[in-house]
């Protein structure tokens, strides 16, 4: 087959797809180095430093996986009294890319990288992008309203955030066998990670919005 004819071909078959598919096909499907370095430094802000610096850091790749798995139009059990079975909305990537870009910049309009902003500064950047994303409350899991409100439902939601909150192995998302729920948690071993900056657990269990948690 010649080269002009192969064009031409592939040319018909994209006049003949949807405008909406192609819209989608043409967006970012991963987030790009910078969008997952800015995440790095934003993370230190929103995720307890008592963890520890590697912890906070692995927290931000495990999330950065969960956004490379997402995939669309995948049928979600329907709740109690809703027949209708629902798929898991366009992935929230291109959002998070523009987020993330949007708080770098904001930074750098303060004339220094996020890190070098002192702790009040990052707070109310953070504040004023997920007021602007209408983001009220932490969301039971990551909805694609606003990264850094998901990066925090990834961690806060999570198993291992509950079982370093009442410090005590309780692993509430992990499947186990009836008997040990018979038995009381065993405790975690203790560790000092040192550290300031992100949010403390038990602050967290008593907040009713976001904003309550970036400004404690």
């Amino acid at each position: 087959m010649k080269r002009r004819t192969l064009l031409q071909w592939f040319a018909s078959i994209a006049a003949t797809l949807p405008l909406e598919r192609v819209r989608i096909f043409a967006q970012p499907r991963e987030l790009t180095p910078e969008a997952i370095a800015t995440l790095h430094e934003i993370a230190s802000t929103v995720i307890p430093a008592s963890l520890g610096a590697a912890q906070v850091r692995d927290t931000a790749d495990k999330f950065v996986a969960w956004t490379r798995g997402y995939r669309e139009g995948v049928p979600l059990e329907h709740g109690y009294g809703h027949p209708r079975l629902r798929r898991s909305p366009p992935s929230p990537v291109p959002a998070y890319i523009a987020q993330l870009a949007a708080l770098d910049a904001s930074a750098r309009a303060k004339g220094a990288s996020w890190n070098a902003l002192d702790l009040e500064t990052r707070r109310a950047l953070l504040d004023a992008s997920m007021t602007k994303a209408s983001v009220r409350a932490l969301p039971p899991r990551p909805m694609g309203q606003h990264v850094v409100a998901d990066l925090m439902a990834f961690y806060f939601r999570s198993s291992e955030a509950n079982d370093e909150c009442y410090r005590a192995a309780i692993q509430r998302e992990v499947c186990r066998p009836i008997a040990i729920t018979t038995k009381r948690p065993a405790p975690l071993k203790p560790a000092d990670h040192g550290g300031h900056g992100g949010p403390d657990l038990r602050e967290l269990a008593s907040a009713s919005s976001v904003s309550s948690v970036v400004e404690s």
